[in-house]
């Protein structure tokens, strides 16, 4: 396989990969947590009431529906790890950018004879990498699933 093939194939495929998915598990953390947070700030207001008057509901219904609701959400964002997954993500894209840009400008290490075998091994160790961190955290979901 040639420079140009690897490039545009594996490194600029998975970098493309990496960062779509660091994006889209930071837009589902952020929708979580704003979404707790409003809720949770609503249960004070609402037990104030004597009665939801929107709906003709008990507060005391409300602000549990409410906490379960906060509950749920707090727990299945903790558990599908949304964070942690943005943050690997968004770092093993930055590094394969970097590597690029570094093979680009023809710097250290690239700037040998054997440049090509030094992109490739590169590369490959940061997406082995972040598949060793994707794998302890999908172990670290089992387990805590089975706990």
């Amino acid at each position: 396989m040639e420079a140009s093939e690897y490039i545009n194939k594996r490194l600029d495929g998975q970098q493309k990969w990496y960062s779509d998915k660091s994006t889209l598990n930071k837009n589902y953390y952020n929708r979580f947590k704003i979404s707790t947070i409003i809720l949770a700030v609503m249960i004070p207001l609402i037990s104030g009431l004597d009665e939801f008057a929107v709906i003709n509901i008990s507060a005391n219904i409300m602000t549990g529906v409410l906490g379960a609701v906060v509950a749920i959400l707090s727990s299945v964002s903790g558990l599908l790890k949304f964070k942690d997954k943005w943050i690997n993500y968004r770092m093993a894209s930055e590094q394969l950018k970097s590597e690029k840009y570094l093979w680009a400008s023809n710097t250290a290490p690239y700037n040998r004879p054997e440049a090509y075998n030094i992109l490739v091994s590169r590369v490959e160790g940061i997406i082995r990498a972040e598949n060793g961190d994707w794998s302890r955290t999908v172990v670290q979901e089992v387990s805590v699933g089975q706990g």
